[in-house]
């Protein structure tokens, strides 16, 4: 749509057009040698993305030179600001030192220290690369563990990017059934049928029909995989001890409970959402901020479940038995490690969570006042430093409650506070975003009177 079509439509994106005309003339190089014209199909939006060159503590800046104070954060890693820089100095030590060599190196091993010191559930751990790689290799330790084939996960629910993961995320109400008793259904094509038979979906938050999907499927459920907040749904919390509730389940089920921690890990606090909940899981997997903006993720748990990752000993009058795979080229990579490394210890040294939730909160609850004061029906919803704005009045606390927000409303605010250069998060009403150590009260003031300019125009499109 543009400014010359019907007279009663109105462009929310005429403010970002006029600011990013390199950002348009690149995107079409981009989209000659990448779908979409990006990395990942989260990055791409309409009209086009913008392509950032520059980021420093509060900010990114785009090839137009445009500034934008940012609380997308690279969708959470960046808990310290962009480029502190004793993490800078941390990774060009450590490219000065060693790159890749395939053999183990002790900053790796110093990373998974700290990660066990500090996290309640982990006795033992393993690094890979991404969140992704972090939830598949859980789920098949998982599997190993119990010599079972199935993994429940709730309804909405986003645990990476593989097969096993990309179930019941996304669907038509159609699609998915009865909300009490919500159908496995896969998210994209390419997906074999069969993957999804191994899979079963649950309602957040929804105690009894939880219990009841996981007791008739217990005798084959290796475990169950769930986000301690559903960030993935934007900001959906856990309600009426629902997670308490399903540790004791799990535990008399005989089924591994999985924190997707994803998210979460190291920035709801340094033991993580299961120190702030006070629930242990299992297993728990981990990113985004553990890598202090660089690629990292892991997983671990219980000393006995990570030990099926080890191959057992072959004896003379035995055949060797199969353990739970887990390798890769790039696990623990030194500059990632000690990226991750110093990130743990500033969070332990500074008074970082302190920060980043006064912020969250001056934020998050601003956001709700701007948006009441508009006149606009808005619920936002947060957990210290990390939130999301549903476009409705309506409780959210469940996946299906999510689709009483706005999702057009949503991109069209989104886009008009970025063409005001301030970035709340991405246009998808089921992200979220953050605020990180170097944001300020100033900067969240600013922030906030971009955000009600953004709200009144998606409420008043015609008045200018």
């Amino acid at each position: 749509m543009s400014l010359g079509d019907e007279e009663h439509e109105h462009d929310h994106a005429e403010l970002l057009r006029e600011r990013t005309p390199s950002s348009e003339a690149f995107h079409e190089r981009a989209a000659a040698v990448t779908p979409l014209g990006v990395e990942s199909n989260v990055r791409a939006f309409d009209p086009y993305p913008f392509y950032v060159d520059e980021a420093d503590g509060s900010y990114v800046y785009d090839i137009d030179d445009n500034e934008y104070l940012d609380f997308l954060l690279a969708l959470g890693p960046t808990i310290l600001g962009h480029g502190h820089p004793e993490v800078r100095e941390a990774v060009k030590a450590q490219v000065d030192t060693a790159d890749l060599t395939a053999t183990p190196q002790p900053i790796a091993i110093e990373f998974m220290e700290k990660i066990a010191e500090l996290t309640p559930s982990i006795e033992s751990v393993r690094l890979a690369n991404s969140g992704s790689e972090a939830t598949m290799h859980a789920m098949r330790v998982a599997r190993s563990y119990t010599g079972r084939d199935m993994i429940a996960k709730p309804e909405g629910g986003y645990a990476g990017a593989h097969d096993y993961a990309l179930q019941s995320v996304y669907a038509s109400e159609e699609a998915l059934g009865p909300a009490d008793r919500p159908n496995t259904v896969s998210y994209g094509t390419g997906i074999p049928d069969v993957i999804s038979d191994t899979v079963v979906a649950f309602p957040f938050n929804d105690k009894e029909a939880t219990e009841d999907i996981l007791r008739e499927y217990a005798d084959d459920l290796a475990a169950v995989i769930i986000e301690p907040v559903m960030f993935s749904a934007g900001c959906l919390k856990p309600r009426d001890g629902y997670h308490e509730f399903l540790r004791e389940l799990t535990e008399e089920l005989d089924i591994i409970l999985i924190w997707d921690e994803v998210m979460t890990g190291f920035r709801l606090g340094l033991g993580s959402a299961q120190e702030r909940f006070g629930v242990t899981p299992d297993m728990t997997t981990f990113a985004k901020v553990a890598g202090g903006g660089y690629q990292t993720g892991g997983f671990g748990g219980k000393a006995e479940i990570m030990a099926e990752i080890e191959p057992p000993e072959k004896k003379e009058d035995e055949k060797w038995h199969a353990s739970a795979f887990h390798g890769g080229t790039y696990n623990g990579h030194p500059v990632s490690a000690a990226a991750g490394l110093k990130t743990l210890e500033i969070l332990e040294r500074e008074d970082v969570y302190d920060h980043i939730e006064q912020m969250g909160e001056k934020l998050f609850g601003g956001l709700q006042e701007v948006a009441d004061d508009v006149g606009l029906p808005v619920n936002v919803q947060n957990v210290g430093s990390m939130g999301q704005v549903y476009m409705t009045d309506a409780d959210i606390h469940s996946y299906r409650d999510s689709w009483k927000a706005n999702e057009e409303q949503f991109a069209d605010w989104w886009l008009e506070a970025a063409g005001r250069g301030v970035l709340f998060g991405n246009p998808m009403q089921g992200e979220r975003f953050f605020t990180t150590y170097t944001h300020t009260e100033e900067e969240i003031d600013h922030a906030l009177e971009i955000a009600e300019e953004a709200f009144r125009a998606v409420n008043h499109p015609y008045d200018g």
